[in-house]
């Protein structure tokens, strides 16, 4: 509903700017949340129920100086590329704010109701009054507005409830030491989902530059892809804490189970969406952004390896943990695709655009599922516990110290 509307109160062109000034935005939020939206489910699930609440404070502690840093570049970059110095602003600090949520500690505490009422819940109501604002006073400033005090409030909210849980245990002040060492366990589960969204914002940044009259048909695919992930995104999390829950010894036959559902997933969703991207995108964008065909068969293919990359990668390789292989597959697929992606708009256009992006997840998609096949041999060998115990401790190089806390991978918290 927000799309049309939007599109007919502000018009095409300025719906396309906070397209970009939400990708921007919801990268700065990506570093700010610095791997927790990433690794925090599985850690803090694995946590015993009296350190969960220190594990969020020091996560929080350690974020909220990120969030007053980035959130000036991120404004910076959106006035760079034509957008308004206030409206910049607003939605830096609208889009990264989740951040420093704890989205991501509900999922792993298993608090469904929480996470509905102190995430999806604010976000939903944001957008309604966003909307009701923009339709009396049609500017762009008006709708973040709204959306800024949204967030706040689910932020704030979610925060302030979830650390003032009785759980017997007594919050201290976060040592500096541990704290820095926390958070240099962060860096495989940041460096994924960092390189996993620099795969989907770097795309934006080359089409407004390089192709902006068609701006608005790729702005229409891409919030097609992310409502996809919506859709995803409760399915991975039920996945994400069903591995883990049984303890070590099921661990590996249920992350191998995770490249079923993921293949599943994969099928399914991307047949949907190639069949039904074209004729969706008409109403969606009142006729003004109509995505051709070619495209979308093409973004369905990329879709539906998006399933089985983020479903194999974060429910199955964190569970065995193999945190850095899942690093590696985001960096080199976000690298190598930026490098082919200028070339294939400059040559091709959009349809080269959307190609790439493709083809990078499944890139991903085949290496996670390789990876996990025999990580999972690998337990299924594992007959002396001092094999186990190397894999898991991360002796061999292979993942993070259990004692820093395995860095997982949670790609990202849905976004509207």
């Amino acid at each position: 509903m927000s799309i049309p509307l939007l599109i007919d109160s502000i018009g095409a062109t300025e719906w396309a700017r906070l397209f970009v000034l939400q990708m921007i935005g919801q990268f700065a939020s990506i570093i700010v949340g610095f791997g927790w939206g990433a690794t925090g489910p599985s850690l803090v699930a694995s946590l015993p129920e009296q350190k969960r609440r220190q594990f969020l404070l020091d996560s929080v502690v350690a974020r909220v100086p990120l969030l007053i840093g980035v959130v000036p570049v991120a404004a910076g970059i959106g006035v760079v590329l034509g957008a308004d110095p206030l409206a910049a602003l607003t939605a830096a600090f609208a889009y990264a704010v989740p951040g420093i949520g704890a989205a991501w500690f509900f999922i792993g505490t298993n608090r469904p109701l929480a996470l509905l009422a102190f995430d999806a819940l604010p976000a939903v109501l944001g957008q309604v009054v966003a909307l009701i604002a923009v339709v009396f006073a049609p500017t762009l400033q008006s709708y973040l507005w709204a959306i800024v005090i949204a967030t706040s409030v689910g932020v704030c909210g979610g925060l302030a409830f979830a650390l003032s849980r009785a759980d017997g245990a007594r919050l201290r002040r976060t040592r500096r030491a541990e704290l820095s060492a926390t958070m240099r366990t962060q860096f495989a589960g940041l460096a994924t989902v960092l390189f996993g969204n620099l795969s989907t914002m770097g795309p934006v940044i080359i089409v407004d530059i390089v192709m902006k009259p068609v701006l608005p048909v790729f702005a229409a695919v891409d919030k097609l892809y992310r409502y996809g992930i919506l859709v995803l995104a409760p399915i991975l999390q039920a996945v994400q804490g069903w591995v883990p829950e049984a303890g070590r010894s099921q661990v590996r036959a249920r992350a191998r189970i995770t490249l079923l559902v993921g293949l599943g997933i994969g099928v399914i969703g991307g047949g949907l969406f190639a069949v039904l991207a074209t004729p969706v995108s008409i109403p969606l964008t009142v006729g003004k952004a109509v995505i051709p065909w070619e495209i979308g068969v093409i973004a369905g293919v990329g879709f539906g390896a998006e399933c089985v990359g983020q479903i194999v990668g974060l429910a199955g390789l964190v569970a065995l943990r193999k945190e850095r292989e899942l690093a590696r597959s985001s960096v080199a697929a976000a690298v190598i695709g930026l490098l082919v992606m200028i070339p294939a708009a400059l040559i091709v256009g959009l349809t080269g655009v959307i190609a790439v992006i493709a083809l990078s997840a499944i890139a991903v998609a085949v290496y996670r599922s390789v990876v996990l096949v025999r990580a999972a041999q690998v337990w299924d060998g594992v007959g002396d516990t001092a094999r186990v115990e190397s894999d898991v401790s991360g002796d061999g190089g292979e993942a993070v110290s259990d004692r820093g806390r395995p860095a997982r991978d949670a790609d990202e918290p849905p976004v509207a």
